[in-house]
């Protein structure tokens, strides 16, 4: 066998087994639905039977009664803005879940008052472990009905300025904001009860906000009633026939960008035409391959 033919099997089996390390290894990005690791959402991934979607300036092709889960740690852009405006005035329900991240961008081009506060919110009493864990058990009615009677959050802010008739759960009245970040409750730092979830109605559609997307993870989504109140949000509007993850506004590693790049290229793989294309490209580099080896033999 000729040198050239035994570099080109190792180049192929090099690129192989690389190609299949980036697809089976998981992520350990936060919320990434293909991570399992504490901080992943592979758990909200398959127990709600949600869908990676990653292209947010035309959400007009999704299903009605559709759900939207975002989580915006990168900034939006002016015509993703108005996707999602459009996606929600015609029936959708945006599930907004920020603490930290660029939330107040939406609410602003949705013309809402509310906010994200960004500021940390502690509670030295009412927490599951920590201060940093509050633990939430004051809830709007409709809520209660749903027996959640306790919601463990992880590293959350809190809302400001939202409507009272809007708001569904609060902190309680132990809780305060740290806005000096020292850890400990000064005069001057808002104290509970704070609005950390609130809905509201947007043209047929309906926005929900949550201070604390780490309710979601795989490491929260079974503390308390984190579950049955995630269900209730994606909920809120009606059932919806279709869940959806916006993946493109988390922060990503070379690992997940890589494993995008391979999904899409799986995509591009089930068109009829790129098979037939590539069908041909082995077709011609095996019959290359023949002959070469059938010159060497003769």
């Amino acid at each position: 066998m000729k040198v050239p033919n035994v570099l080109l099997i190792v180049i192929t089996l090099v690129l192989v087994i690389s190609l299949l390390s980036v697809w089976f290894y998981p992520s350990a990005q936060d919320y990434m639905t293909s991570n399992t690791m504490w901080n992943g959402g592979r758990d909200l991934s398959s127990v709600f039977s949600a869908e990676d979607i990653g292209l947010m300036d035309n959400l007009t092709d999704l299903p009605d009664k559709t759900a939207l889960i975002s989580i915006p740690y990168l900034e939006f852009s002016d015509d993703e803005l108005a996707s999602m405006r459009q996606f929600v005035d015609r029936g959708g329900t945006l599930l907004l879940m920020d603490d930290y991240g660029y939330g107040n961008s939406v609410l602003r081009y949705l013309g809402a008052s509310v906010r994200f506060s960004n500021k940390p919110l502690l509670d030295p009493l009412f927490n599951y472990k920590n201060q940093w864990l509050p633990q939430i058990t004051d809830f709007g009615p409709e809520v209660a009905e749903g027996d959640i009677t306790v919601v463990v959050l992880n590293h959350a802010t809190a809302l400001i300025n939202a409507a009272a008739s809007e708001t569904i759960a609060w902190s309680s009245s132990y809780s305060f904001l740290d806005a000096n970040e020292n850890e400990s409750w000064d005069q001057d730092e808002v104290r509970g009860p704070l609005p950390i979830a609130a809905q509201f109605r947007f043209g047929k559609g309906t926005v929900v906000i949550v201070s604390d997307p780490s309710i979601m993870i795989n490491s929260m989504l079974d503390k308390g009633d984190n579950y049955a109140f995630t269900q209730y949000l994606i909920s809120l509007n009606s059932e919806p026939e279709s869940i959806f993850v916006d993946y493109s506004h988390l922060a990503k590693t070379p690992l997940d960008i890589s494993k995008i790049r391979m999904r899409n290229w799986r995509g591009l793989l089930s068109v009829p035409y790129s098979m037939v294309g590539i069908m041909a490209l082995i077709f011609i580099v095996v019959s290359r391959f023949t002959l070469a080896k059938g010159e060497t033999i003769g």
